[in-house]
């Protein structure tokens, strides 16, 4: 917040007269979600969030987004979550069973130095893909509910200097620098999406010897930066990418020592080089992104190397979306993420592979949306299915009801929910 007062101090001083009435609008939202392989109330929420904006002076502007989110039931929100993964500077003001309070957004917004400026408490988007991640990785992400949340609600917003300059009358440079040093959040131990694939949490009960777990050692505050520059060109919306930063998971090391395990999460730097591409073609749309990571750590099945291996990885997504037939959306997508150094200790595959359809039909004059998503995933034959029907009350109120499915291996990345299954039932208004 301090952030506010210097910038306001530096542009405001003289333009007091120029500072408008705030603009308030006002989303409310509320979600039921029971379980259908349980029979428990997954969650029971309702979530207020108020968006208020203004101009500062004719140059500078202002957006506060607060959020306040009241539990009736359910497993989601527990008493003294873990935190451990926010920044001092960041995290809820209040956080337990029955809800939490948090600063969603904060930001202000200028022109300086030929650029424009957006400094605060915000998310940034990055990459082409839908539902699956390979350069939208600037924020952390929220994952109580693993990948069910929409991705704008389940993004962890971070204090950051986000500015974009004009190269060219076709092309822009964005510059990130981001002060906060906030992670992934977990699913809490004992909530529904808790994660249990060995795939990513090791299996600490198939060690021969007594295991202490340490809490996750969180490094010294150091700034993380990014860049990218976009241009079109005959058609084409490209984008080269490159973003600094510590991996948003911590990587869990095991290290035998006198005569025990000691179980250690750290969180480590790597350097993301990443591109996109897409473009249109009549009711065709083709959307590509790669990304290479040039220090990945992987689980062994080992203790060797305090039982994780560095390989660099290689991303991509190819995406395809039609809109030929009326009232109709169809996109499908091809993941690949491949470990460029692996040896057969790694517990995960050398290459995984994964894909979407998603389908989406409007009716009743587009008041009213069926939705259907499924996700394969090759490595565990797993994956799952989503189902959603919405319809649009008024210009303010929304209602929807849905169903999410897990599927395959209980050591799955997707299969490890397959007994969270779900009915989600839900209404949204503004005001």
């Amino acid at each position: 917040m301090r952030v506010f007062a210097v910038i306001v101090t530096l542009l405001g001083v003289g333009n007091a007269g120029a500072m408008s009435a705030p603009d308030i609008n006002t989303d409310v939202e509320s979600v039921v979600a029971a379980g259908l392989t349980h029979s428990g109330l997954q969650n029971s929420e309702i979530s207020v969030k108020p968006e208020i904006s203004g101009d500062i002076t004719t140059s500078l502007r202002y957006t506060l987004m607060p959020k306040f989110t009241a539990v009736a039931d359910g497993e989601i929100y527990v008493d003294n979550p873990n935190e451990r993964n926010y920044d001092s500077i960041n995290g809820p003001w209040q956080s337990n069973r029955h809800g939490e309070a948090l600063l969603s957004e904060a930001y202000l917004d200028f022109p300086w130095l030929a650029g424009y400026w957006r400094v605060g408490k915000q998310q940034v988007v990055w990459g082409q893909a839908d539902g699956l991640k390979v350069l939208d990785v600037v924020n952390p992400q929220d994952y109580r509910e693993f990948n069910l949340d929409e991705f704008e609600d389940s993004r962890i917003p971070l204090w950051m200097v986000n500015a974009e300059f004009n190269v060219t009358d076709d092309s822009t440079l964005q510059v990130l620098i981001i002060p906060d040093n906030t992670y992934s959040k977990s699913a809490d131990t004992g909530t529904p999406y808790e994660i249990t694939s060995s795939k990513f949490r090791p299996a600490l009960g198939a060690t021969p010897a007594p295991v202490i777990v340490h809490d996750i050692e969180r490094p010294e505050r150091q700034p993380e930066f990014g860049t990218r520059y976009r241009m079109f060109y005959h058609g084409w919306d490209l984008t080269l990418n490159y973003l600094y930063h510590r991996q948003d998971s911590p990587v869990i090391y095991r290290r035998f020592n006198a005569g025990q395990v000691d179980v250690t999460p750290m969180y480590k730097l790597n350097n993301l080089f990443g591109a996109t591409a897409s473009n249109a073609f009549g009711d065709w749309v083709l959307r590509m992104e790669a990304g290479y990571n040039t220090d990945t750590y992987q689980l062994r099945t080992s203790l060797d190397d305090d039982g994780i291996a560095v390989s660099p990885e290689f991303s991509s997504v190819i995406g395809l979306d039609y809109r030929g037939f009326t009232d109709w959306f169809l996109s499908y997508q091809l993941f690949q993420s491949t470990l460029t150094d692996y040896t057969s200790d790694i517990v995960r595959n050398r290459t995984r592979v994964q894909q979407t359809l998603l389908v989406r039909r409007s009716l009743f004059n587009e008041t009213a949306e069926l939705e259907f998503f499924a996700l394969y995933s090759d490595e565990d034959q797993d994956g799952q299915f989503r189902t959603e029907a919405s319809y649009l009350v008024s210009d303010a109120l929304r209602v929807w009801a849905g169903i999410d499915l897990f599927y395959g291996d209980a050591d799955g990345q997707f299969g490890q929910f397959d007994e969270t299954d779900r009915a989600v039932v839900g209404l949204e208004f503004g005001f």
